[in-house]
């Protein structure tokens, strides 16, 4: 997964490395410097020489400056570096989400998705930027302070000082497991929290006409009364950590000063050198105190790490499915025995269909909900995995069709009429971005749109909002239709496109379209069965089967299941339903 980021930013981390090195060592030079300037101005005042004092004092700021010029620059190239990496995922996520399956992706949650590229993207930048500067900035600097301590202080000093530091990073470990645990409960606390306010949000229409302002307030109180129980609880477990390591290197510090005083009296040990002790131990608790942020942030890389592998690891399209394409591949369609059920399951959705479709004419799928139509028009369009031999477009068998070759040639329109979050013209040009505003307008007027957008004040260029909630369930449609006409294909699926819209302004756009059908090969799935009357042939299908073919005067001559349908709908009956 990491390959291609290494190859190309890895050596990023070799001066980084080199530079924080530099800076711990830098660092540990300060109590020395500090101790060297007190043992200076240790003795009488008349004997002080101030010139060595000033020179100590330039020495400590030179220090200081070394400090910050080396830790710019390994923070430069190590966190920065990072950021790349943050990137490169990022990048190679969306990728791999854009070539996913549907056959995958219809079984994950948006939400799941996007926490990938969140939260675990993140997760992984401050494992490969903070914990890995971290670990080794804190251990340099650990070490080298205590070879400082023994080299310049006093070894028996030193061991006995630092005898509680066991017990500080035994705190640490304990207490660090117990909070990681309580951690992750509030994470998934703060989940349910998020998906109870997204979902009010996303329902609060229904929540209103239903007068459940106050029941909804009721489940969320209790989730955010839990989630609060959660937090109060971690939070007593972790302000125990820092106290109880407080209390650990205070004892250091206790053994060093009685210990190290005790020389300083007996003259073994000057008033400096015993600063540069207490200096150096305070840059060996820094790094212990950091164990616990380190071995939390490790953890939750390496489990974000995993699941991005996975997810990256997942089988994806084909390259030969995102070939584009090299010649027209006609609009004939012949389906011949097919039968599909959905990966993981049981279940044929569709079963022994077999159909032809001629260049040019039009055929119209109706039937009641869950009759496989939607799945019939998906497989159309190589949504998922097609059986060999069972559909031929162009003469082709689609199986050897690449499926990005297919859509390119292919408009679809589906029935919920998704739009981005952009202006109409944006999404009007969606499939064809050279489009010209007589294109745009064009393809607007064929879906019966035109009126509507020239009625906004920004025209063409009023924004959408989120899946096009500032416009209506039918604009949505109509909009999403002139999308697909805007390019002109040579196959057109509209999946129950005008399903939201009233019938005079259904029975205007059909009439728009007549002379735009006319040579294009066209299929329209729909619970109207006006929309579809003017079709070559008409389908009716029931349980994934064709149990009803033929024109509409002949199905009606049938009295079958479409005769039905078309007698309730003339009645204002519920179409779906079969009585």
């Amino acid at each position: 997964m990491l390959k291609g980021f290494l190859k190309k930013h890895g050596w990023r981390y070799i001066p980084g490395f080199v530079f924080l090195l530099i800076s711990s060592y830098i660092t540990t030079l300060a109590p020395v410097a500090l101790g060297s300037a007190i043992d200076l101005m240790d003795m009488d005042v008349a004997l002080i020489d101030q010139h060595l004092v000033y020179r100590q004092a330039i020495y400590i700021i030179l220090i200081a400056l070394g400090v910050f010029i080396t830790r710019y620059i390994w923070r430069y190239f190590i966190i920065g570096n990072s950021r790349f990496l943050e990137n490169y995922l990022r990048e190679q996520l969306f990728i791999k989400l854009e070539n996913l399956p549907m056959s995958y992706l219809s079984k994950q949650r948006s939400g799941d998705l996007m926490a990938y590229a969140v939260n675990d993207v993140g997760a992984v930048r401050m494992t490969f930027g903070q914990v890995i500067s971290m670990s080794i900035s804190g251990l340099s600097t650990a070490v080298m302070a205590i070879d400082s301590m023994i080299t310049q202080v006093d070894l028996q000093l030193t061991l006995l000082a630092l005898l509680p530091v066991p017990i500080a990073v035994f705190i640490i470990v304990k207490l660090g497991g117990v909070v990681r645990r309580k951690f992750r409960h509030v994470q998934s606390l703060f989940s349910e929290l998020s998906g109870e306010v997204n979902e009010t949000i996303m329902g609060v229409q229904v929540i209103k006409s239903f007068a459940k302002e106050e029941e909804r307030l009721g489940e969320f109180s209790d989730i955010s009364k839990t989630m609060y129980d959660a937090n109060v609880d971690l939070a007593d477990t972790s302000s125990m950590i820092w106290p109880s390591i407080s209390v650990v290197f205070g004892l250091c510090y206790a053994i060093g000063l009685i210990v190290g005083g005790h020389m300083v009296l007996s003259g073994n040990l000057t008033l400096g050198t015993l600063v540069i002790f207490n200096g150096s131990l305070l840059l060996v608790q820094q790094p212990v105190m950091s164990l616990g942020r380190i071995m939390n942030m490790l953890q939750r890389g390496l489990a974000s790490y995993k699941r991005l592998q996975m997810i990256l690891e997942e089988p994806g399209i084909p390259e030969k499915e995102m070939e584009d394409a090299k010649d027209p591949i006609g609009g004939e369609i012949r389906i011949e025995n097919l039968t599909f059920r959905y990966p993981g399951t049981k279940n044929d959705v569709l079963s022994g269909i077999s159909l032809h479709l001629s260049q040019g004419s039009t055929l119209g799928i109706v039937g009641p909900t869950g009759s496989g139509k939607t799945t019939l028009m998906h497989l159309l369009l190589k949504m998922y995995d097609v059986p060999e031999q069972s559909i031929y477009i162009g003469g082709k068998d689609i199986t050897a069709i690449p499926a990005k070759a297919l859509r390119e040639q292919a408009g679809f329109v589906p029935q919920d009429g998704f739009l981005f979050s952009a202006s109409i013209r944006d999404n009007i040009q969606f499939y064809y971005p050279n489009a010209t505003d007589e294109d745009i307008m064009q393809a607007a007027k064929l879906a019966s749109v035109h009126g509507d957008i020239a009625s906004f004040p920004n025209g063409y260029d009023t924004q959408v909002g989120e899946r096009g909630t500032h416009l209506s369930g039918g604009q949505k449609q109509r909009i999403a239709l002139a999308r697909a006409l805007i390019r002109n294909p040579d196959l057109l699926i509209l999946d129950d496109t005008l399903s939201a819209v009233d019938n005079h302004t259904e029975q205007l756009i059909l009439e728009q379209l007549a002379d735009y059908y006319n040579g294009k090969t066209t299929v329209i799935v729909s619970h109207r069965l006006s929309a579809v009357q003017h079709a070559q042939e008409i389908v009716f299908m029931k349980d994934g089967q064709i149990v009803e073919r033929g024109t509409h005067e002949q199905l009606m001559e049938q009295n079958g299941l479409y005769a039905h349908m078309y007698r309730q709908q003339e009645e204002g009956g519920d179409c779906d339903e079969e009585k």
